[in-house]
């Protein structure tokens, strides 16, 4: 961790979470007393797979990484990729590579298990080797074993070909659907059974994510792929509605309120492709791209980039930057829901705040050609009555969401504060969005607004503001709401474009569910 450069105080509370640990055995409610003893990882801590992840990652380590060679780990399972001209120089590079790795392990108690070593040629499809006897290539050799290629293995549960057509995957997939459904198929009768909602539940959340594991990495939208799995997905509509085998595919899937599968498949894969765009810079993966030196027509990244590239443009959001603001304050909403005299009961919490309080309404509007606005209005609490103290709007295009826009709006009132003629004392947020506040309580995707509007309370707070946020409910006639609705409304229509404009992340996945679910 110190070769890294973790942080010390990670560093130092690793150290001290490992050594002096002790063992007691316990038979027939008779325990001895603890005695210290050596280990490495303690087991079932749940500290233990990331520290493992550490650990193990300095046995791959390599002081020249080749544009040629390519190696991946999860977790246990390593993935060594070497390309060559010839097969026999592809061995003698994966050996000298492996015996370097194996140099490293020695040192840290880690080494390979040759029985679970798989060996794959990927071959030119107009290689002359093509369809020559694997028995033919020369062998890989590791510590005095050898290993001998095959037609497909199976990495982080897919299963890779020779010649990436995935045909041998989708075979094993749509048994892995079927055994699914056959582990439910008794729940179902026409009867007496569960009824087609649930039936429909346990499709999306069991059956279907088993089938289509890691779809993104073999979806290629073949016919033979295609004619593969549809027999299996159509025992699914089948299992849901309980229609008997004589229904027309076209109608089962309907009734059953499936999509059809290629459909299903793409939306899957364009999730997928709308996530690698947000990753942070230090991750593995990356975001699709055209390679001009490849075939365009290859699964993986390059049919990603495919489904993809119609909708990632312009300034995308960035989610990669790390913020160490702290949450924000969630008062008690004076309002338990909307249809309980919201007006009234806001108007008396109003009440009953002190002086100088300063009372902040957000909103974010959509419009029906797409634009999208944010508004806020500011008001000074004095002698139980509320005084305007300032108010803006923004325009943040068609690529952003109403949830975006309520971000937006607070990190945009947080930023009016530090000009604000009022003095600096308690301020309270009034958000109608739940979901917008979750997001100030926990940043956990990283969203670009709500972690600037943290940083920007952050920054307040060291300056003497007292910064809290609640719930309001929308459209009810409360005045400050009404007000911030009416400018957000007036920046969804403006011409000007807002210097925060983005292309979200929120955006993205919701035109990928429009378009294809």
């Amino acid at each position: 961790m110190q070769q890294r450069r973790m942080p010390l105080y990670l560093t130092e509370w690793v150290t001290a979470f490992n050594p002096d640990r002790k063992i007691a055995f316990s038979f027939d409610q008779q325990s001895e007393q603890p005695q210290p003893y050596r280990c490495g990882l303690p087991l079932r801590s749940p500290v233990s797979p990331a520290l493992f992840l550490i650990y193990s990652n300095a046995m791959l380590e390599r002081s020249h990484q080749s544009h040629d060679a390519i190696d991946t780990s999860y977790v246990d399972d390593v993935c060594m990729v070497q390309m060559s001209m010839t097969i026999t120089r592809a061995n003698t590079l994966l050996e000298e590579r492996t015996e370097e790795h194996l140099g490293r392990g020695v040192h840290l108690g880690l080494t390979f298990v040759p029985s679970k070593t798989k060996l794959l040629y990927c071959l030119p499809l107009t290689s002359k080797d093509k369809n020559r006897s694997l028995s033919t290539h020369p062998p890989l050799r590791i510590n005095n074993n050898t290993i001998v290629a095959t037609r497909q293995i199976k990495y982080l549960g897919v299963h890779i070909d020779e010649s990436l057509s995935f045909l041998h995957h989708a075979t094993m997939a749509a048994a892995k659907g079927n055994r699914a459904l056959g582990s439910l198929n008794f729940l179902r009768h026409c009867l007496r059974g569960i009824p087609t909602h649930v039936t429909h539940h346990l499709a999306m959340t069991a059956i279907l994510p088993t089938m289509f594991w890691a779809s993104p990495a073999w979806w290629t939208g073949t016919p033979m792929i295609t004619a593969t799995l549809h027999t299996t997905y159509n025992s699914v509509a089948r299992w849901i509605t309980g229609l008997p085998l004589n229904t027309r595919t076209t109608n089962l899937i309907t009734l059953s309120q499936l999509l059809p599968m290629e459909a299903y498949l793409d939306y899957l894969s364009l999730r997928y492709a709308i996530r690698l765009h947000f990753l942070p810079q230090h991750h593995a993966l990356g975001p699709p791209q055209a390679l001009s030196e490849t075939h365009p027509n290859l699964p993986g990244l390059h049919r990603l980039y495919a489904l993809s590239k119609h909708l990632v443009q312009g300034k995308l959001e960035n989610r990669t930057t790390t913020s160490t603001a702290d949450r924000t304050n969630v008062l008690p909403s004076p309002n338990p829901d909307k249809t309980t005299t919201p007006q009234q009961l806001h108007k008396e919490w109003l009440h009953t705040l002190p002086n100088h309080t300063v009372v902040i309404y957000t909103d974010g509007s959509k419009l029906e050609n797409g634009s999208v606005g944010c508004g806020w209005a500011t008001f000074h609490c004095s002698d139980q009555q509320l005084y305007r103290l300032g108010e803006g709007s923004c325009h943040l295009g068609k690529r952003a969401e109403v949830y975006d826009a309520e971000l937006r709006a607070i990190q945009g009132v947080v930023t009016s504060l530090l000009t604000t003629t009022a003095p600096r004392a308690t301020a309270i947020i009034c958000v109608d969005n739940r979901v917008a506040l979750e997001t100030l309580q926990f940043n956990k995707h990283n969203h670009e607004y709500a972690r600037r509007a943290l940083e920007m309370i952050s920054n307040l707070s060291l300056l003497g503001w007292e910064i809290s946020t609640t719930w309001c409910p929308s459209h009810c006639n409360i005045k400050g709401n009404e007000r911030a609705d009416t400018l957000a409304q007036r920046g969804a229509t403006s011409a000007i474009l807002c210097l925060f404009a983005l292309t979200t992340k929120t955006w993205l996945l919701a035109q990928a569910r429009a378009e294809l679910l």
